[in-house]
């Protein structure tokens, strides 16, 4: 009998009985269900921790090949002393900096997820400062503009739960790191601190079969210009208002950035051609060094003191010097000078306008 006074006979018990074996077996499977999703989403973090580490430490290259490009230029400006090893001092800089990334970062992590977090088999708890070693992490060069940081593979990367545990290997890691905007030493303390110039990268050279063509003869728009030859100088628009600032160009006759760290020059650099850079030297501020003004203005030749000659253009007759152009156009900057071998390498020689 229920509570409103109605009986039941026992067929209709019996009926019941079906309704309460289902909604049992319900119960257990809303529980196993329950305990599935629990295992997927803990498996889940897990996995995404791990991706997190990989992450952690591409970032933390990239950072840090900045960041011990800019420590490297800043240590040899402010020491006024060239570096021995300019490679290794920058990849004793990225191996700290990385360290300091990845642990803050993991340990980050271990908070959110509540994991436990091993890199090259080392808790990150362990009150250790140093996870990466400098035999992780070595620094190459491809082009004259940037560098390579890379991390090598096969790092032990573990992730740990109660009842869960990640385990793999970190894949090779090359991230690109650019030195554009960052200060050349090698310029401010040849010139006596008296020149400083910025490395930004000239945009009109093209390359083909690997030979590149700076286009500074081309023709341009008005007859007594070279054309792209005056934008190389005049470089950026100084947005520190500190002048001149010339662009860098692909040079293989150049120096490295790394040679420039180093104070090398083109007879003891080991750099490959194609990873090296020239820019140039306006006005003469080693002038009493000199004793003339019939010098290179190709940054490595001027310190060398290397004799050039005056570049010309023929225009109606009338031998003009090339010069840096003020806010008019109208050249009234400081000559330029250039030896013969890069006259040739830079394309002048044959100048439809008769550089001499």
């Amino acid at each position: 009998m229920d509570n409103k006074g109605y009986a039941f006979t026992p067929l209709a018990f019996l009926l019941f009985i079906p309704v309460i074996v289902v909604a049992l077996a319900m119960g257990n499977i809303v529980n196993e269900l329950n305990t599935i999703s629990t295992i997927a989403i803990g498996g889940d973090v897990t996995f995404s921790a791990a991706t997190n580490v990989y992450t952690a430490i591409r970032e933390g290259a990239a950072d840090a090949g900045r960041n011990g490009a800019y420590n490297a230029t800043r240590k040899v400006i402010d020491d006024r002393s060239y570096l021995t090893d300019s490679k290794s001092y920058i990849r004793d800089q990225v191996v700290s900096s990385l360290n300091e990334h990845v642990l803050s970062a993991c340990k980050a992590l271990e908070t959110q997820t509540g994991r436990s977090i091993y890199i090259n088999n080392i808790s990150i708890n362990n009150y250790t400062t140093q996870v990466f070693t400098s035999s992780d992490v070595s620094i190459t060069q491809e082009d004259p503009f940037g560098f390579y940081v890379n991390v090598r593979g096969g790092i032990p990367i573990r992730i740990d739960q109660t009842n869960q545990s990640y385990s793999g290997l970190t894949p090779p890691i090359k991230v690109y790191v650019s030195i554009e905007g960052i200060e050349d030493p090698y310029i401010w303390i040849n010139s006596k601190e008296r020149t400083t110039s910025v490395i930004y990268k000239y945009q009109y050279y093209t390359t083909f079969a690997g030979n590149p063509n700076y286009h500074f003869a081309d023709a341009g728009v008005e007859q007594d210009k070279i054309f792209h030859l005056w934008d190389a100088m005049n470089g950026t628009d100084n947005p520190s208002k500190i002048y001149p600032r010339p662009y860098y160009f692909l040079d293989t006759q150049g120096l490295s950035f790394f040679d420039r760290l180093e104070n090398k020059t083109i007879s003891t650099s080991l750099s490959p051609p194609y990873t090296k850079m020239s820019t140039f030297v306006l006005g003469d501020p080693l002038n009493e060094d000199h004793g003339t003004d019939a010098i290179s203005f190709l940054d490595h030749e001027y310190f060398a003191g290397v004799a050039g000659y005056t570049i010309t253009t023929k225009n109606h007759n009338t031998i003009t010097a090339i010069r840096q152009p003020d806010s008019t156009g109208t050249p009234n900057g400081p000559i330029v000078y250039l030896s013969n071998p890069y006259k040739i390498i830079l394309g002048l020689t044959n100048s439809p306008y008769a550089l001499t």
